[in-house]
């Protein structure tokens, strides 16, 4: 392919989350061969000035490197719909009107702005492809004929080579990977504390929920708080975990629990547009209903035991079957589904 790519996401690492953003960094990784150019969000910070600045600034870097420069891109594929689309319509309008634009929509661009505004909306209309990483992703988008695919953004290679540990072997009763917050359940996990004493708990990540499950840990001495890893050092975790709890409130899909199911780990899932999208309870791991808190404490409970004591036959099947349904999941899969749909986006150019 001898036409230019250029991939853009409002996402980068930042020190409270150093690896923010690493699926769409696997997916340019993994289409190196298109030699894509990647834009991303360096400017990126927990501070007020960095709320009320960053995208502006991010425009202006995007003018500065992009709009100005003498090289020429035929398509741009954004991560995150809005507002980034504004880069990409800012290119079109003043450097190529016939760059083609592929959006890829994670989650928060679709929840957070419903009821859809009219700069949105008109926006979406620029759209020349959409991908949704769910069904339920999709079908919560206000326009339903747009031409479209759904297509996660893919795990890291490294999952692919995960090792089988029967469930004696592994260090961990439960695992948890991602952003500390309300929105991801963390407050779900301190409220569950009290039923799974005893256990062995590690959280890898980092969020608002931090010094509150840091205290917890005194109390708690099975829980272990780990800063956020790298992919490979993530496969160790996962591979020394028993289980994978998923507590989120919303997930458009949730790559964390295909790199658990990826290294055998069954996992516990509340009810998602990503749970739902790959996990069928019972086979791959199970699903709860978060429709009433005190009964999803219990039901946790219920599973998390069901889980850690069923017969070991029963627990490496859902270890086997887990794993065969990630593997469609790894992102060098995704990127040749990419390259193909740039291919004859560009064709018909």
């Amino acid at each position: 392919m001898d036409k230019k790519i250029l991939i853009i996401t409002n996402m980068g690492p930042k020190l409270s989350a150093p690896f923010q953003g690493q699926f769409v960094k696997n997916q340019v990784d993994a289409l190196a061969q298109l030699q894509p150019a990647y834009f991303f969000m360096r400017w990126h910070n927990d501070s007020f000035l960095n709320r009320l600045l960053k995208y502006p600034v991010l425009w202006l870097q995007f003018f500065g490197q992009f709009v100005l420069s003498r090289q020429r891109y035929d398509l741009i594929h954004v991560h995150y719909f809005y507002p980034t689309i504004w880069l990409a319509l800012t290119y079109r309008w003043l450097r190529n009107p016939k760059v083609k634009i592929v959006v890829t929509c994670h989650g928060s661009d679709i929840y957070l702005y419903q009821p859809e505004s009219a700069w949105y909306k008109f926006a979406a209309k620029t759209v020349d492809y959409w991908i949704f990483t769910s069904a339920q992703l999709k079908a919560r988008f206000f326009n339903q004929q747009v031409p479209s695919m759904v297509l996660p953004a893919g795990i890291h290679p490294v999952f692919a080579k995960a090792e089988l540990k029967s469930r004696g072997d592994k260090r961990f009763d439960l695992l948890y990977v991602g952003s500390l917050d309300h929105n991801k359940g963390m407050d779900r996990l301190l409220a569950l504390l009290p039923l799974l004493q005893g256990l062995q708990i590690a959280v890898v990540g980092q969020g608002s929920y931090r010094s509150q499950l840091e205290s917890a840990s005194s109390q708690y001495p099975g829980l272990q708080l780990f800063s956020p890893q790298s992919p490979a050092e993530l496969q160790v975790f996962y591979q020394d975990s028993r289980c994978f709890l998923s507590l989120s409130r919303n997930e458009s899909f949730g790559l964390v629990m295909t790199e658990a199911m990826a290294c055998y780990t069954p996992v516990i899932a509340t009810v998602t547009d990503g749970s739902q999208a790959q996990i069928i309870d019972g086979e791959t791991g199970f699903i709860l209903s978060q429709k009433d808190e005190a009964q999803l404490q219990q039901q946790l409970q219920q599973a998390v035991q069901r889980l850690l004591t069923m017969p070991a036959a029963d627990y490496q099947q859902l270890q086997l079957a887990g794993r065969q349904n990630a593997e469609q999941y790894l992102v060098t899969q995704v990127a040749g589904q990419l390259q193909r749909l740039y291919q004859s986006l560009l064709d018909v150019a």
